[in-house]
């Protein structure tokens, strides 16, 4: 048996006090923020692929708002993405919830 931490959003072994189609709902949620960091990361891999040489350096703040811009189009990405990672990953997940709510159905 696994008891989750004090400051987790799951009760003691994965039970929600508020809950199971709460657990849910946070659960995809949970999902779908894990798909945006990967994406996040694969963007900056393929801006890493890039030149950036030429008449213009790319300067510090450039660099950081084009980081964040990754950031911002890979959450949104994962937020619209159908039967992707993150839907995968719920499927997966969502099986270690108590029974007893149903499956949160997907957002359009």
């Amino acid at each position: 048996m696994t008891i989750a931490p004090a400051g987790s959003p799951l009760g003691p072994a994965g039970t929600s006090p508020g809950g199971g189609a709460d657990a849910r709902q946070r659960l995809r949620a949970a999902s779908h923020q894990l798909e945006g960091v990967f994406l996040g990361y694969l963007f900056r891999a393929m801006r890493a692929t890039v030149p950036t040489d030429g008449l213009f350096a790319p300067s510090s703040g450039e660099a950081m708002l084009t980081s964040m811009l990754d950031d911002e189009l890979a959450q949104s990405a994962a937020a619209r993405l159908h039967g992707g990672m993150g839907d995968a990953l719920y499927a997966q997940l969502s099986r270690t919830l108590p029974p007893g709510a149903e499956a949160a159905p997907r957002k359009p």
